[in-house]
């Protein structure tokens, strides 16, 4: 019985570690007339805060923590105009940034 309540005490453990949707990870700002990305193992992903990248150029290599979020309402992060189709695979806040 010990046995069996460890067992699904480690599988919830894991379970809610897996659950952190928030990531540490090493990636690329893109900047262009569509907006503001980060390259994460080669895939765009679209920031919906851009204030927080606004002081990283293109092509900058960064450390970022993040969340990946259903949509973004924020103006300054949709371009006035622009042709340019990038494809992303979605939105992200951007908790912490550094160099």
């Amino acid at each position: 019985m010990k046995r069996i309540i460890l067992i699904l005490f480690t599988v919830f453990l894991v379970a809610l570690i897996s659950c952190n949707k928030e990531r540490n990870q090493s990636a690329t700002v893109i900047k262009d007339c569509t907006g503001t990305y980060l390259r994460i193992d080669s895939k765009d992903y679209h920031v919906c805060n851009v204030e927080a990248t606004e002081s990283f150029v293109s092509e900058q290599s960064i450390i970022v923590t993040y969340t990946k979020i259903e949509g973004c309402n924020n103006p300054n992060s949709k371009p006035t105009e622009c042709k340019l189709l990038h494809i992303n695979e979605g939105w992200i806040k951007v908790k912490k940034i550094k160099k």
